[in-house]
């Protein structure tokens, strides 16, 4: 219930309709309610408009869709950082020009081809089948007023991505680029390298009383004291409303009745093993040691032994030798497979032959069978009386933060709108962003933390969903706005990082004069030098695969160093986090030629998308060309 209700809240069309109303105040003022409606055209293409509305309507579509995307990261500063006006009118003009061409091409989209594509739309299913029903609900949120209007749509899509990709698959990749791409990804190199480290250089660098006040007057922004607000916050907490909910015995047990599949329980297990251990790549003697120690503990179970007797003897297992080999209940999907497979085929009681996995040599007592069953009510009772607590609890918390968020719309501040509906208030801070994540409100949901950080006192208060379920309201107070800390206050911290960058100069041009003098020195010899320590990587590609250890392989190194020769040093140093590199090729692996039948299908589908992209762009271009497109500026800045 709740989530319908939030669905139907938020649904496309709710937001047209609410967007095209703001929409008419903002743009055109009240008075145009009584003088008549006013078309303005945001752009033309030859002469012929594309109306404000056409363009709404898209640009709308287009915001519902990061929404959609990106939840709670979506802002409007987000949209405008995308361009997403400027993005969704060039496509706009794009689409009428390729129409256009398309129709000179004599290109159709049959009607048997459009009906397959609507009818196999995974959003227009109910249960594997097309909805008719499902169908003109979802086109009319997505603000198209017939179905027919939504397909007359997706016909000219349907046109002008036929010409899309007729111009996009022309494109072609010969064999030798195929090839090219293949010996530079697949290319592996084995690097060298000496680090100087900035905490190396820390001892020899001083920071006079003079280069500290410098310091701290060129980095006055950086010393000030934190923004602090004071709020008034309102919270709808889902589980505390759940404490106070009664829920009926007839109302479980009917629930319970309902959602058998709910409690069904699989069968499980209970085994002990004795495990003797082998390495990965185990050579032949280590393979007949492990062998020969597990036969031992095998003969003496087949003597009569007790199993837990044995495993604390001769398991290698850490975990459950001390337990006698006790690996509790457990269902299918726990332990490896061929482990899984000798448990599952045994009989309470036995005792299985030697089995191989991964971690090395078993013996395995399967001790019980727990049958798979359904969990009775009397086992299920409090979880389904928790369940439909916390549901009943959704719902009233829900509504209650509507109810909140249309008292807000009535009432001049938070507080009024809460004593309204029996709320209570709670003030916070003056509290800093750092101080806010251990708040109970604002530490669990970094997206709303920063969404209150951004107000402003006097904002209008919005009802707000949190990331745990809960509802909550708040209303800036008193903002407090960040000072510039006086010289004495931070004068410790100003020399540990005046201190801080002066290690790090000095760490880059010791750097750069270790690598002056390289030349041809190997890397072993010149990190011995100057007291370096020598890194040096396994056989790694351009992308980085290949040592997913070496945390020094950033990518500018990587970079470098696949621009660098056999033998030689990259011209220059590199900042890392962990200080600057001196970097050299040790040695270069040729692409394997075994693996390029594999990998060449799709190094040459990914070359023809690349090629196809840049063909259409061209061809867009040269269209573009040859009509005449006005914008106008001002109409497009009023959305």
């Amino acid at each position: 219930m709740l989530e319908n209700m939030r669905n139907h809240a938020q649904s496309w069309l709710a937001k047209i309709i609410l967007g095209g109303i703001a929409l008419s105040f903002v743009l055109w003022g009240i008075g145009d309610y009584f003088l008549g409606s006013r078309v303005e055209t945001v752009a033309e293409v030859d002469g012929n408009p594309i109306t404000d509305s056409e363009f709404q309507l898209a640009y709308q579509r287009e915001l519902d869709n990061y929404r959609r995307i990106l939840g709670k990261s979506f802002s409007k500063k987000m949209v405008e950082q995308l361009g997403l006006k400027e993005v969704t009118l060039q496509t706009l003009i794009n689409r009428r020009l390729m129409l256009d061409e398309a129709r000179e091409m004599g290109l159709v989209a049959p009607h048997a081809v459009l009906v397959a594509r609507v009818q196999s739309t995974p959003a227009f299913l109910s249960n594997g089948r097309f909805d008719t029903r499902r169908y003109e609900i979802l086109t009319r949120n997505m603000g198209y007023r017939t179905p027919a209007d939504y397909e007359a749509t997706l016909k000219l899509d349907m046109m002008v991505d036929a010409l899309q990709r007729a111009i996009m698959d022309s494109a072609t990749v010969s064999d030798e680029a195929v090839r090219a791409r293949f010996a530079h990804d697949y290319e592996q190199r084995v690097l060298e390298a000496l680090i100087v480290r900035p905490e190396d250089m820390q001892k020899q660098v001083h920071v006079t009383d003079a280069q500290a006040r410098a310091w701290y007057e060129a980095h006055k922004s950086a010393y000030k004291t934190p923004l602090r607000l004071k709020l008034a916050a309102v919270v709808i907490d889902p589980a505390a409303i759940a404490r106070n909910i009664e829920v009926d015995e007839a109302d479980i047990e009917a629930w319970w009745k309902e959602h058998q599949d709910q409690f069904a329980v699989p069968e499980q297990r209970h085994a002990r093993h004795i495990l003797v251990k082998l390495p990965k790549h185990a050579d032949a003697a280590a393979r007949a040691r492990a062998r020969k120690r597990i036969e031992a503990a095998l003969k003496a179970l087949r003597a009569g032994q007790p199993f837990a007797r044995v495993a604390r003897k001769y398991s290698e297992d850490a975990a459950t030798a001390k337990k006698g080999g006790d690996l509790g209940w457990f269902g299918k999907g726990v332990m490896v497979k061929p482990f899984e497979q000798a448990v599952f085929s045994m009989k309470k009681g036995q005792i299985s032959d030697i089995v191989e996995t991964p971690f090395g040599f078993h013996v395995i007592q399967l001790v019980d069978i727990r049958p798979a069953h359904v969990k009775p009510l009397a086992e299920a009772r409090d979880e389904i009386r928790r369940q439909l607590a916390r549901d009943k609890a959704d719902d009233e918390a829900y509504q209650l933060s509507q109810d909140l968020d249309d008292a807000l719309g009535r009432e001049d501040s938070l507080e009024t709108a809460a004593a309204s509906l029996n709320l209570k208030v709670r003030t916070i801070g003056p509290i800093s962003m750092d101080e806010a994540r251990a708040d109970a409100l604002l530490g669990r949901d970094a997206a709303f933390r920063a969404q209150v950080f951004a107000m402003q006192p006097g904002a209008p208060v919005e009802v707000t969903e949190l990331n745990d379920g809960r509802f909550a309201a708040v209303e800036v107070k008193r903002r407090i706005e960040p000072e510039t800390l006086p010289f004495a206050r931070v004068v410790k911290r100003v020399y540990d990082e005046a201190r801080a960058d002066a290690a790090r100069k000095a760490a880059r041009k010791k750097a750069e004069a270790v690598l002056a003098e390289a030349d041809h020195l190997p890397a072993a010899r010149l990190g011995q030098r100057h007291g370096l320590p020598l890194y040096v990587s396994k056989p790694v590609r351009a992308n980085g695969v290949g040592d997913a250890d070496a945390a020094w392989l950033s990518r500018n190194l990587l970079q470098a160093a696949f621009e660098t020769p056999e033998g030689a040093y990259a011209p220059r140093v590199i900042a890392l986090p962990q200080g600057f590199a001196i970097v050299r090729v040790k040695r270069v692996i040729k692409a394997d030629d075994k693996t390029f039948a594999k990998a060449a299908p799709a190094i040459r589908a990914q070359l023809k998308r690349q090629a196809g992209s840049v063909r259409f762009a061209r061809w867009m271009s040269s269209v573009r060309s040859r009509h005449e497109i006005e914008i106008h500026q001002d109409v497009l800045a009023r959305f």
